[in-house]
């Protein structure tokens, strides 16, 4: 018995150790060798029905540029998010798009997180100070839309026809 209660021990400690090395390596942008790539997702329901759509910013959206530490000049990707955004050492700068600022979708993106499944879209937003040729992403949930909190749509996909637009997720 208290050989199982030692064993269960040691197995515990173990596991929560592996845990810990793992939320690390994560959450401190480590490139994983065996984490699968993102996968585009322009062409599956939901999603396709939102490829070429128009949203106007409806409220304070920041632009962050994340960098390839410790290379900070070198710009990865460009992330949307509702204030008060990040500040670490990944991020190069941020910048405070305002309402009424257009944006269009792309294309679709599902990403690997720790724990599930993530889905974004390759935005462009023109005239807004962000670096040429670098990817803008946009989180979605699920369901494709973008938050109706800070997203509204200016015009159906129908009136919209995009061709060739996708761009390469970032790497």
């Amino acid at each position: 018995m208290r050989i199982a209660i030692t064993l269960f021990k040691w197995a515990a400690l173990t596991a929560f150790v592996l845990i810990a090395i793992i939320m690390v390596i994560g959450i401190g942008g480590y490139q994983i060798p065996f984490w699968p790539e993102d996968t585009e997702v322009t062409d599956k329901a939901p999603f396709s029905r939102f490829i070429g759509q128009e949203y106007r910013v409806t409220s304070q959206i920041k632009a962050l540029a994340w960098n390839g530490f410790p290379d900070k000049e070198k710009i990865l990707v460009v992330s949307l998010m509702p204030p008060p955004g990040a500040r670490n050492r990944f991020v190069s700068y941020s910048i405070i798009l305002q309402p009424g600022k257009k944006i269009r979708i792309l294309s679709a993106w599902r990403s690997l997180s720790l724990f599930e499944y993530t889905n974004y879209y390759i935005v462009s937003i023109p005239d807004s100070g962000l670096p040429e040729g670098v990817p803008i992403k946009m989180d979605v949930d699920s369901d494709g839309v973008p938050s109706p909190l800070f997203y509204e749509p200016l015009q159906s996909n129908n009136s919209s026809n995009l061709t060739g637009a996708k761009n390469a997720p970032p790497s």
